[in-house]
């Protein structure tokens, strides 16, 4: 799921809607790149560099409004809290494909 209007607001907030495509760009870049670091961190485990990638993760997914991810960051964010390593690998093991939809928006949008 996908919501537009963060990417309007971080226009409308940095008076800079190129700055805001720009973001949007390199999140695109960046996010395949976060998801293995999560997943890595996770089979590790090492919880620190866990909770580094998935807050990381969580604030530019809301940032860029691909909510499905932040939503997912969210809950594994929750999980390394408790330390549960096997809930929060299960839910890392969802986030690949919720970064395909989120890629396949993202190219929309930025196509328009």
């Amino acid at each position: 799921m996908f919501d537009p209007q963060a990417l309007a607001k971080l226009a409308h907030d940095m008076k800079d809607r190129a700055f805001a495509r720009a973001f949007a760009e390199k999140y695109r870049g960046l996010l395949d790149h976060r998801i293995a670091r999560i997943t890595g961190a996770l089979h590790a485990p090492d919880f620190v560099d866990a909770m580094d990638a998935t807050l990381s993760l969580k604030v530019s997914s809301t940032t860029v409004g691909t909510c499905e991810l932040a939503e997912l960051a969210q809950q594994i964010e929750l999980d390394v809290r408790r330390q549960d390593a096997p809930s929060a690998r299960m839910r890392a093991s969802m986030l690949p494909d919720a970064a395909q939809r989120a890629h396949a928006a993202l190219e929309e949008y930025l196509a328009a």
